[in-house]
């Protein structure tokens, strides 16, 4: 299980496990789906515990695909549904998929569900193309779009990463290896897209990710 701190403003302290400790899911988040693989744990300043997870196919609470869940206190629920391979205890993270085919996210709200998609539209769709094109950094950007908004998550400096709402809003960076931060800009449905993403997405596809 991988650990990391997220502030919201400020730094925030890590979760420290002892290697004789064993956490159950309820333990960082009581309301967890059944049979969810925690892979990714942040404590969020302002918010609290918030955790990221897998729903592996053939899970009663997974669907068809299986999927990824986002949930935590002071965060609204969320979850993403893979483009095109079934999510497993084994490959259990989501491939952004190309704008002909993206991953789906659904993000619980308050008052109403607020359902996304997550693409690569920088990427051809198939071929040896596709291959040597995402080798270039500057094709790993990441777009995702729900609720009337669409932010881009990009490689930053050498192992950073930075997501920006549209008009140049600054959101979400990384600083100094495993420092994390949210903008005084960022509200609960930017805190909530940007940790499902980050949590759900393998870091080889655009920049080692902190928590991973």
């Amino acid at each position: 299980m991988a650990l990391g701190g997220v502030a919201w403003g400020v730094r925030a302290g890590c979760w420290h496990l002892h290697p004789h400790q064993v956490l159950s899911a309820e333990d960082f988040a009581p309301d967890l789906p059944p049979g969810a693989l925690v892979s990714v744990a942040w404590r969020l300043d302002g918010a609290g515990r918030v955790v990221g997870g897998a729903l592996p196919r053939g899970n009663p609470h997974g669907g068809a695909w299986g999927k990824r869940v986002l949930r935590g206190e002071g965060i609204w629920p969320a979850e993403m549904y893979p483009p095109g391979r079934e999510i497993t205890a084994e490959l259990d993270l989501v491939e952004p998929g190309s704008a002909a085919d993206p991953a789906r996210i659904v993000v619980h709200g308050p008052l109403h569900d607020i359902p996304g998609l997550v693409d690569q539209p920088g990427l051809p769709t198939a071929g040896w193309t596709r291959m040597v094109t995402r080798m270039r950094r500057d094709s790993r950007r990441i777009r995702i779009q729900a609720g009337g908004r669409t932010w881009w998550i990009r490689a930053s400096r050498m192992f950073g990463v930075r997501v920006v709402r549209e008009n140049g809003v600054d959101v979400y960076c990384t600083r100094g290896g495993r420092q994390a931060m949210f903008s005084a800009e960022a509200d609960d449905l930017d805190v909530s897209v940007v940790l499902l993403t980050l949590g759900s997405i393998p870091s080889s596809t655009y920049a080692p990710i902190l928590g991973f």
